[in-house]
């Protein structure tokens, strides 16, 4: 089979995602509206990483349904597609790398390196996101998607095959219980309120149930069980999703709170968007959105860079360029030069390493496990 093939809407919805994202860690250090609703849903942005987990799920299924390719040349295949623009998005962060030694003594000095190398360690393996307390650290606050991803990208291969055999019944009880154990760590949240929930936004285990379901969502939508939603159903479903982020945004804890609702909205559209006869996915199927689809990852993996920048020098820009001091204008000048550093990163590095290291991907026979 051809494992690049692709629903180029599906590839702008990527997009949609990223921005959504960066909109969100734009807004929550420099609020880009005063408007209550517009706010609320903004403050959300971080659904649009459900987003990401959950077309994972599916785009993979839609590739590797058919069991046709090699648990190696699999993995190979996602080590090209995330691992060179994810170092490179490391390295050019590393001058925030935030561990230091607290004090001069031999004991403090050992510790620092210590933390250094087990943080530093954890990166390399893409296992950040399995230790919370890692996330302020580094680019951890945004490279810890890349380790739930590469985790779920090890695992496909061993439940992919027999999720694909069960029957319609067994899928649809998968189903339901993603979206409930999607939604469980939003609801613990509420009803015992902690500082550590943050646990349930990064930490892989509970970022599953969303990719599981995308790969049930797909398999389901190339069967037929599933069928789309239409036109004004899908403006109707958006519309009301959108609303009720603006009033009920603040009203659960933030990032996974909305599960219950956001998980099956994003299935939904997903579902819609792949089926192709959409204005929508008419829209993202258009070449500018396709390619900035194509970019999306390196558009996401360097907001760390652009966002620490900010953070450390945005009082000095401003004071030598007083338009800054606008908010909105600021998110779209950061906006713009996150996109150049996205394009000459996907043309530059994402695409020649994906290109030479599959030059040496090779094929192995079918194996019990294969895809």
């Amino acid at each position: 089979m051809n494992e690049d093939k692709e629903i180029l809407a599906l590839t702008g919805l990527r997009f949609v995602a990223a921005l959504y994202v960066f909109l969100f860690h734009i807004h929550i250090r420099w609020p880009l509206s005063d408007n209550l609703l517009i706010k609320n849903m903004l403050n959300q942005g971080a659904v649009g990483m459900s987003i990401f987990f959950l077309l994972s799920g599916f785009v993979l299924t839609y590739r590797y349904q058919d069991g046709s390719t090699s648990i190696r040349s699999y993995l190979l295949n996602r080590f090209a597609r995330i691992y060179p623009v994810y170092v490179a998005a490391a390295v050019v962060t590393l001058p925030w790398f935030g561990v230091a030694s607290d004090g001069s003594a031999w004991s403090d000095i050992l510790a620092s390196f210590a933390r250094g190398a087990f943080l530093l360690l954890a990166n390399i393996l893409l296992i950040q996101a399995w230790f919370v307390q890692l996330f302020p650290l580094w680019n951890v606050g945004s490279s810890w998607s890349i380790s739930v991803e590469a985790f779920c990208y090890v695992i496909l291969p061993f439940f992919l095959p027999t999720l694909v055999k069960l029957s319609w019944r067994l899928q649809k009880l998968i189903m339901f219980a993603c979206v409930v154990l999607a939604a469980l760590p939003g609801l613990s949240a509420k009803l015992f309120p902690t500082t550590s929930a943050g646990v349930f936004y990064s930490m892989p285990i509970f970022r599953l149930p969303e990719f599981l379901l995308g790969c049930c969502v797909c398999l389901a939508w190339q069967s037929g069980r599933l069928k789309p939603i239409g036109n004004a159903g899908q403006f109707v479903l958006i519309l009301l999703f959108c609303i009720y982020l603006g009033i009920a945004g603040p009203m659960l804890p933030l990032y996974v709170g909305h599960n219950w609702i956001s998980i099956p909205v994003i299935a939904l559209v997903t579902l819609n968007v792949a089926h192709g006869k959409s204005y929508l996915a008419a829209l993202l199927s258009t070449r500018p959105f396709v390619w900035l689809g194509k970019i999306s990852y390196s558009f996401y993996s360097f907001q760390a860079l652009v966002i620490l920048m900010l953070v450390n020098y945005h009082d000095r820009w401003v004071r030598r360029f007083s338009m800054l001091e606008n908010n909105l204008l600021l998110a779209i000048v950061t906006f713009v030069v996150l996109l150049l550093i996205s394009a000459l990163s996907h043309h530059l590095i994402e695409e020649p390493a994906r290109r030479l290291i599959r030059r040496y991907r090779g094929q192995q026979p079918r194996m019990g496990l294969s895809l």
